[in-house]
């Protein structure tokens, strides 16, 4: 077995880091931090935001910061982001599509910047016309993955695939933004779609179900409900033997067989570079939303034994491996 790992930015040169401060004379910078809920992705970006930031040399004594978690509570989000709009913050840093929606809704003409990380599709969840300058101080860090590359790895790993499951939680709008993505490649290229959503984990898992009878793959682009039902997608995929896919490594850590998606590591990153250069004076107009060009496979290693076909060489020679849960090799 061949075992791959995504590549990383570089940290920033500590003499690079130490170039851009902002003036002590004016104090520190203030931001305000949002995020919907703990599902780990979400978790993995603000973290890896906030460690980007130290290594940035941007510590608490340059950036005045306060985090605030709504807990899946959208209004919760909302009041959060009017809060942070009426402390006069100079930026809110939303995490995830529905902190990211509270918060461009919060500022209105405020003149307090947004700067969202994993958002899938900016244009029509945040009204960004224009993602090449974007406008009314709103930028961030897309997650993407297009439907065209989502289902070209799907018949990676099932050739002359026909019809895709897909189940996802009605409530989460990255996960609605990349469904609706891959229906439309699959009605251009004449793949069938079986689709269901959920708001329970109890709901999702009778609908894996009734999905892997009617389709060859079940695929789940990745959100709290499905996460907390990954166990019982895992059963019911596994008795129907067809392969469960997913578009979070959270998923494969929980039992799905292999995910194509962003490195949320590397999108918190991303976002925390993009802040240093708002903190040091870039007009948010002149920062494009940031869409990466190159997506990052996860197998899980225990799926991949009892899985009943044959995976590419290329993607068994770059992929990440999950040996257990939480662990990777």
């Amino acid at each position: 077995m061949l075992f791959g790992c995504s590549k990383k930015e570089e940290a920033p040169p500590k003499e690079e880091a130490s170039a851009v401060e902002t003036g002590e004379e004016a104090g520190p910078y203030k931001i305000g931090l949002v995020q919907c809920g703990s599902y780990a992705p979400l978790d993995t970006m603000r973290e890896s935001f906030m460690s980007r930031l130290d290594e940035w040399g941007y510590d608490e004594v340059k950036v005045e910061l306060d985090y605030q978690n709504a807990g899946e509570d959208e209004g919760k989000a909302a009041d959060i982001c009017k809060q942070f709009a009426r402390d006069k913050v100079d930026m809110i840093v939303a995490v995830g599509a529905p902190a990211a929606k509270a918060a461009t809704e919060a500022v209105g003409s405020s003149g307090v910047k947004v700067l969202f990380a994993g958002v899938n599709d900016p244009s029509p969840t945040l009204g960004i016309k224009n993602l090449s300058k974007p406008e009314r101080g709103v930028t961030g860090v897309s997650d993407r993955v297009s439907g065209q590359q989502s289902v070209e790895f799907m018949q990676k790993i099932k050739p002359g695939l026909k019809s895709i499951g897909l189940l996802y939680s009605s409530e989460d709008k990255n996960a609605e933004a990349a469904a609706k993505a891959i229906q439309d490649y699959c009605r251009q290229v004449g793949i069938d779609t079986h689709v269901a959503t959920a708001v329970s984990a109890e709901g999702a898992a009778s609908a894996a179900q009734e999905l892997c009878g009617q389709a060859d793959v079940l695929f789940t682009p990745g959100d709290g409900v499905t996460t907390a039902a990954a166990g019982k997608i895992q059963e019911a995929a596994a008795q129907a033997k067809k392969p469960w896919l997913a578009g979070s490594d959270t998923l494969v850590q929980n039992g799905a067989l292999a995910s194509l998606g962003a490195d949320y590591e590397e999108v918190g990153n991303k976002a925390a570079d993009m802040a240093v250069q708002i903190m040091v004076g870039t007009q948010v107009s002149q920062m494009p939303v940031h869409f990466f060009d190159s997506w990052q496979a996860w197998i899980n290693q225990a799926a991949l034994e009892s899985f009943e076909g044959e995976l590419p060489e290329d993607l068994l020679s770059t992929a990440n491996y999950v040996v257990r849960k939480g662990e990777a090799a």
